[in-house]
This record gives C-alpha cells, sequence and structure tokens, in this order.
C-alpha cells in the first residue's frame, strides 16, 4: 500500500509537469497559427496595407522615434553633454514650470478655444451632413461637398496671411465695408476680445468640410431599406432624420467626440500661431505656443518637454474618461478595455 503511495506521489509533479508543457505548447501553436493568419491577411489585402505603410512609417519616424527626448523633462539639459550625459534632476522642472506666472493663462486660454470648438466646430459637420443627405440634386450636392471642402486643402500659413489681409485695420476689406458705411476703422488683429471670434469662424470655414465627408460616409452605409420601410409608414424628413439617420451614425459620433475630446488641451498651434501677436496674448497665448516660445526664445529644451508630458498626460486622462462614460451611457466606445 506504501509502495502505491509513493508511486502516486511521484507520478504527480510529473503529470502536472506534462500538463503545464502542453499548455504551453499548445499557446505556442496558437500564436503561430495567429502569426500565419496575420501574414496571409496581409499578403491577400497586400495593396491596402502597402498604401497603409507610409501612414505607419510617418507615425514611426515622427511620433515614436522622438519619445527618445521625453526624458528632457527629468533632466537639467546641457548640450556639450547630450541627452544621455546631462544629469538627472527629478521634478524640478515641473515645478519650475507650474511656478511660472504665465502658465495659468495659457491653460485657461487652451480650455476656453478647445471648448468652444466642442460645443461650435464639432456639431456643425453633422448638421451639414444631415442637410446635404436631404439634398435630391446630386450636381449641387457635389457641388456644395466640393465648395465646404476645399478650404480644408490651404495651409494655416496662407489661411493665416489671408485673414489679415482681410482684417487689416487700413486697406482691409472688412474695414473698407464698414468705412464705407461710416463707421471707424477697427484694427481686429491687435484687440484681444476679437481673437476667439475671429478663430472659431477661421476654424469653421476651414475644418467643417472635412468633418462633413466622414459623416456622408456613415450616412451613405446606412441600410436604404430603412428609409424606404419610413416612407411606407408616412414618416417626415424630420422624424427620418431623428430616428433612423442620427441613431445610425451614433457610434461614429461617439468615436469623433471621443477624439475631440482627447485632445482638449491641444487648442490648435498651427491656427493660433498664425493668428495671434503679442497685443492678443491674454486671450491667445495656449499652452503649445507658450512651450514653443519657451523651446525656440529661451531655449529650455527641459521646461518645453514638461510642458508638453503635462499636456499630453491630461488628454490621455480625458481620453480613457471620456471612453468610459460614453460607454455607461450609450454603450458606444472608442475602444474596450476590459
Amino acid at each position: 500500500m506504501r509502495n502505491i503511495m509513493d508511486s502516486d506521489i511521484q507520478n504527480k509533479p510529473a503529470a502536472e509537469t506534462e500538463g503545464v508543457s502542453a499548455k504551453a505548447e499548445a499557446a505556442q501553436s496558437g500564436k503561430k497559427t495567429k502569426f500565419k493568419r496575420l501574414l496571409s491577411r496581409i499578403v491577400l489585402n497586400k495593396q491596402i496595407y502597402l498604401m497603409l505603410l507610409p501612414v505607419v512609417l510617418f507615425y514611426i519616424v515622427y511620433s515614436y522615434i522622438p519619445m527618445y527626448g521625453i526624458t528632457l523633462a527629468w533632466k537639467d539639459y546641457r548640450p556639450k553633454y547630450g541627452i544621455e550625459g546631462s544629469p538627472w534632476v527629478g521634478w524640478e522642472n515641473f515645478e519650475r514650470l507650474f511656478s511660472f506666472p504665465d502658465l495659468p493663462r495659457a491653460i485657461r486660454n487652451t480650455l476656453i478655444i478647445s471648448v468652444l470648438k466642442l460645443f461650435i466646430c464639432f456639431p456643425l459637420p453633422i448638421l451639414v451632413a444631415l442637410l446635404l443627405n436631404e439634398v435630391l440634386n446630386k450636381s449641387y450636392k457635389k457641388a456644395v461637398q466640393t465648395m465646404i471642402y476645399l478650404p480644408n486643402f490651404i495651409s494655416w500659413v496662407v489661411l493665416g496671411g489671408i485673414i489679415k489681409t482681410l482684417l487689416a485695420k487700413d486697406d482691409g476689406a472688412i474695414n473698407n465695408l464698414i468705412a464705407m458705411f461710416g463707421g471707424e476703422r477697427i484694427a481686429f488683429m491687435i484687440r484681444p476680445e476679437f481673437f476667439r471670434t475671429i478663430l472659431i469662424i477661421a476654424e469653421i470655414w476651414k475644418g467643417t468640410g472635412w468633418g462633413t465627408i466622414i459623416y456622408i460616409a456613415a450616412i451613405s452605409g446606412i441600410d436604404a431599406s430603412l428609409y424606404e420601410a419610413a416612407k411606407i409608414d408616412g414618416c417626415k424628413r424630420g422624424s427620418i432624420i431623428l430616428r433612423i439617420t442620427l441613431p445610425m451614425i451614433f457610434p461614429v459620433i461617439t468615436v469623433m467626440f471621443i477624439m475631440q475630446l482627447s485632445n482638449i488641451m491641444n487648442a490648435g498651434f498651427d491656427s493660433v500661431y498664425n493668428l495671434y501677436c503679442p497685443n492678443v496674448f491674454d486671450t491667445a497665448d495656449i499652452i503649445d505656443t507658450y512651450a514653443y516660445r519657451l523651446f525656440m526664445d529661451e531655449h529650455d529644451y527641459p521646461l518645453s518637454s514638461a510642458v508638453g508630458i503635462f499636456k499630453t498626460s491630461v488628454n490621455f486622462i480625458l481620453l480613457i474618461a471620456g471612453n468610459f462614460i460614453t460607454k455607461k451611457i450609450n454603450g458606444y466606445s472608442m475602444f474596450s478595455i476590459d
């Protein structure tokens, strides 16, 4: 009896070892199978992946490789020693950053401009897409789409020059019109109270077309039989939009909203930089332009890196929070973290 028990005790570790090794082999074979499936998918859709390759390379070169430089935020950078040789200073750069009197102003302006974009610029492409979807004349529809989409191809450098020319005090078209009706000429571009209004109007004119294309593409994917059934039931256009079109594109709206929310600390460096001047810093200076001045004017690389990390951390928290909240409210989310 004792011999049998001893043999059982000796066999148990061997059996457990065999079971563990079998599981490891199964997991390894499963990984190989997944890898083979991925390779076969790439080969099958090689044209699509080739089109994707430049985008992937772009983000690797300009987004991932530069991440090496974020260590500057915790270092006392000295050019003669380089990034590796510069001494670590811990959180000293962040403490110095939050002691600056101009940072609260930059944060305030960033949040105000971003919230204005969220509540004004974000809904407009949805509204335009819904209206264009109701247009029956295809030629007119295409013409309108083209006209509102073309400004997207104009760079902010060019657009900034156009806006400054139009709003110039001495010979700008807007001021000439004001003077024609007996009004007093206004120096729009150096008046802080006008800056945000000018910026939002410019953002609407430039960006609405791009957003509209996204929502029109989502609307075109809705099953036409749903519209036919609604018309047979006697539903009016407004009811069809509210009960069919909007609910069907709601997942796309949710994703776009989360993306906009996660960019709340990115008020738009290109647009602000090409429109602002020192006279309007009180309402125009945002975190990005503030970090740019630290980097270019004062050559304070560690501090500008600390600004970037602070901004990115807030955006990441908002991304996770926005994704969680939208999933709880309507069941849609950009990604799952279960």
